[in-house]
């Protein structure tokens, strides 16, 4: 016991250290989970709102190397409800770092699904044809460096300051969002997410509303956090979400799928 919480001190003694400087933070990895929770859960106690949002990066990153990917997913999203924006001596590296890291970590779960089935088809298609299989890696080649770009953009957008704006927004119910703030995320969203537009409302003739509504899931907002920004109850966003799926896509089925459409 006594050795346990020696331990505990001496890590804490590492993260104070850390604290201080953005590159031990990114390097702070914790051998094992029950460490990185008790620090979590320590920080959650004790600690300033930039050190509960490390501790919980810290668990994420802790998880993510065992291959707990959901695990990881959700203490980074405890990690950023930790972060106070309104703070000026918030630590928006570390949240910018919290913010990139999941959106890999997610990427990187939705390849891993998918790889299997690719990989199967692959061999079978190789035996079959192999030379249209060698043409079918080279072609691969351009479209996988167009994903990462994609990606790299979609990070600029989660790092600008109205998305963290917006974010701050959520956690204080209270505040009213005025119309810049609306037409500063049309803005964000149109030059980091150019073919967004053009995927939802390519002719412009969509209400303001519902455009909003598809800007906020795709940018991955709670949809509770969705019907407070838009004032409205759970059940009727229930029901844009649906008649959007419709009007959209051209499809008759559950919101689930309109979000998923959504944030492809």
């Amino acid at each position: 016991m006594h050795r346990f919480i020696a331990i505990i001190f001496a890590c804490l003694s590492l993260l104070s250290l850390g604290c201080g400087n953005h590159q031990q933070q990114d390097d702070i990895l914790v051998p094992g989970d029950t460490l990185a929770i008790s620090l979590s859960e320590y920080f959650d106690g004790h600690g300033t709102p930039n050190e509960q949002m490390l501790g919980h990066y810290i668990l994420a990153r802790t998880y993510a190397e065992m291959g707990e990917v959901s695990q990881a997913l959700d203490e980074f999203q405890k990690a950023e409800a930790c972060a106070d924006t309104m703070a000026t001596d918030c630590d928006r590296h570390l949240l910018a770092r919290v913010h990139s890291q999941a959106l890999l970590l997610q990427e990187e779960k939705t390849e891993s699904a998918g790889g299997l089935i690719w990989v199967v088809g692959g061999l079978v298609f190789l035996a079959l044809l192999g030379v249209a299989g060698f043409l079918l890696k080279r072609k691969k080649k351009p479209q996988q460096q167009d994903s990462q770009e994609n990606g790299i953009q979609e990070n600029r957008i989660y790092e600008s300051d109205v998305y963290l704006r917006f974010r701050d927004l959520s956690k204080h119910p209270l505040q009213s969002i005025s119309r810049d703030d609306w037409n500063a995320l049309e803005m964000a969203v149109d030059e980091y997410l150019p073919d967004f537009r053009k995927k939802v409302d390519l002719n412009h003739n969509m209400k303001d509303t519902d455009y909003r509504i598809c800007m906020l899931i795709r940018l991955r907002f709670a949809l509770s956090e969705v019907a407070a920004f838009m004032d409205i109850t759970p059940q009727n966003l229930y029901s844009r979400r649906k008649q959007l799926l419709k009007s959209v896509f051209n499809i008759v089925g559950k919101p689930d799928e309109f979000d998923a459409l959504i944030q492809e």
